[in-house]
């Protein structure tokens, strides 16, 4: 049960962290780009959506290296996920990020149509970990109940 606990504990807190990176996404600076996605591929544990596709660093940091944050981005989403993006007058950007097999769509807004990408990509992960640790969470709280 304590593996279970600590599982539980890790997975909170990571979504603390995450919770508070699309708060950064959002109140970054444009030249703030490729710091936001550095953090990111530390955030995301090197991995995409799924856990399971490792990055690849030396190409996304080739791509912050020469100002391409935005496909910097798209190489942490993949090939693969949907997307919409938006840009209004004051400069505020809006990213819809689909995940497949997701039960609805992840939008986030950021300065920059990279950041508001990266934070879309984000809340979809933070979206899923919920998911999940919601699933968790119910037998841990009939097991409490049935305790006390």
């Amino acid at each position: 049960m304590a593996t279970t606990l600590d599982q539980f504990v890790d997975e909170r807190a990571q979504a603390r962290r995450l919770r508070d990176f699309l708060h950064d996404c959002a109140g970054s600076a444009p030249c703030e780009e490729a710091d936001r996605v550095r953090e990111a591929l530390t955030l995301l544990g090197g991995a995409g959506l799924d856990g399971a596709t490792p990055f690849d660093h030396a190409r996304i940091e080739a791509m912050l290296a020469c100002g391409a944050a935005m496909s910097a981005v798209l190489e942490i989403l993949g090939p693969d996920m949907p997307f919409m993006l938006s840009r209004g007058g004051s400069d505020s950007c809006l990213a819809t990020v689909v995940p497949a097999g997701g039960p609805e769509e992840a939008i986030a807004e950021g300065p920059t149509l990279a950041l508001a990408m990266l934070a879309g990509h984000v809340a979809a992960v933070l979206s899923r970990m919920e998911r999940v640790g919601h699933l968790i969470e119910m037998p841990m709280a009939s097991a409490s109940l049935r305790l006390h």
